[in-house]
């Protein structure tokens, strides 16, 4: 079983808007892992813990801002994440709601394909090969690169039933292994993609049930979704989810076939999985994590370009706010302000900042104060300052 988790990257205190137009420069900004994402990671835990598979963390934005953030899931919860895949590309800056949704349905659709691509090359092997070891050899590869579960091949001594180990002891003829391969195939299609409800950036509450609308038009298949989910159940054997979830005072047991996205409320709590599966868990496992990033362009993902970015955002944004800061008092012709970014300073044996346009300087020692003053990065805070932070 392949279990997504979508994550995002958001600024830890202000939205910094270059144009009117609503473009955060997140290169720019302290960013966070949107807190509405654990939820996301519990579940998938879950689910790998109740049927087993694979858990692969996906984000999209700046790779050298989102790599860091990212990496402490691997350690995060039970098990952590297996996977990470970053869709990092200029032209994916500035992307709204419906862009976005369209760039993550594809690099869902490749991170899946790319498993059953894997399934599918062992299996041309034993047509091409035969009983021969270059079908292990294989099968060892894509295994080693996390691509195959231990149903198809495995090194885990407890689990002794593979489909290439059946067919090279002679247990499976060819035909009979490329049909459980085909098999194989089909269960690891049957996926499952988790969300936070919201981002704290965007608080739109949208891009959950857009991804599944984009991944039906991808897949040619209606993919079901489930929003505030609280509870969720799932039979490794069937592969059905039962889930519930609570709209004001509403509520609602969905029971879906997979593929399915559920987005997971902030009240979610995991079950502990049932014993009694853990056989059937260890078959749907894989070998372990990749601990490097993947790194996918928008060619990686075959996305069409006038879909992304600013090309295919319809959304207009007005202009951003800066959140997060206590409020401050600013007198015209006295308050000293700072007018350009400055970063972390020293006077005195203590550091200071960084600071950002705007900032108060007025606390600041006063020989600092007088250093940044004559290197024309403070100033005294005047009407035209005023009318540009009133109405940007």
């Amino acid at each position: 079983m392949l279990i997504v988790a979508l994550v995002k990257g958001v600024p830890a205190r202000t939205t910094k808007v270059v144009t009117v137009g609503g473009v955060l420069k997140r290169e720019e900004m302290d960013i966070v892992l949107n807190p509405h994402d654990m939820k996301a990671i519990e579940a998938a835990d879950y689910f790998r813990r109740a049927a087993g598979g694979k858990v692969i963390a996906l984000s999209m934005g700046p790779d050298q801002k989102l790599a860091p953030i990212m990496r402490p899931l691997y350690e995060s919860e039970v098990h952590g994440v297996d996977e990470q895949v970053i869709l990092s590309d200029r032209r994916m800056a500035g992307s709204d709601t419906l862009a976005t949704s369209y760039a993550v349905s594809l690099g869902v659709r490749k991170a899946i394909q790319r498993h059953t691509d894997a399934v599918e090359e062992v299996a041309q092997s034993i047509r091409k090969y035969g009983y021969s070891d270059a079908v292990k050899t294989r099968a060892a590869e894509l295994y080693r690169s996390n691509l195959l579960p231990n149903r198809v091949y495995t090194e885990l001594q407890p689990v002794t039933e593979s489909i290439v180990g059946s067919f090279m002891g002679g247990g499976l003829t060819a035909s009979e292994a490329v049909a459980r391969l085909e098999e194989e195939k089909k269960r690891l299609s049957r996926f499952v993609v988790v969300t936070g409800v919201k981002t704290t950036d965007g608080e739109t509450g949208s891009v959950g049930p857009q991804v599944a609308e984009a991944l039906s038009e991808e897949l040619g298949v209606q993919l079901p979704h489930a929003t505030y989910v609280e509870d969720i159940q799932v039979d490794p054997f069937s592969m059905r989810v039962e889930s519930e979830r609570r709209i004001g005072y509403l509520s609602q047991r969905l029971e879906m076939e997979l593929p399915a996205l559920l987005t997971i409320a902030p009240d979610y709590r995991p079950r502990a999985p049932r014993a009694s599966d853990q056989f059937e868990v260890r078959l749907n496992n894989f070998r372990g994590k990749t601990l490097q990033p993947i790194k996918w362009t928008a060619e990686d993902i075959s996305a069409d370009a006038q879909r992304l970015g600013l090309a295919g955002s319809p959304t207009i944004v007005g202009p951003g706010v800066e959140i997060g800061k206590p409020p401050v008092q600013k007198v015209v012709g006295r308050s000293l302000v700072f007018v350009k970014q400055v970063g972390e300073v020293e006077s005195g044996g203590k550091k200071y900042g960084p600071f950002g346009r705007g900032d108060l300087a007025d606390g600041l020692p006063h020989e600092l104060v007088d250093a940044l003053v004559s290197q024309g990065a403070v100033a005294t805070f005047s009407l035209e300052m005023l009318a540009e932070e009133l109405f940007a």
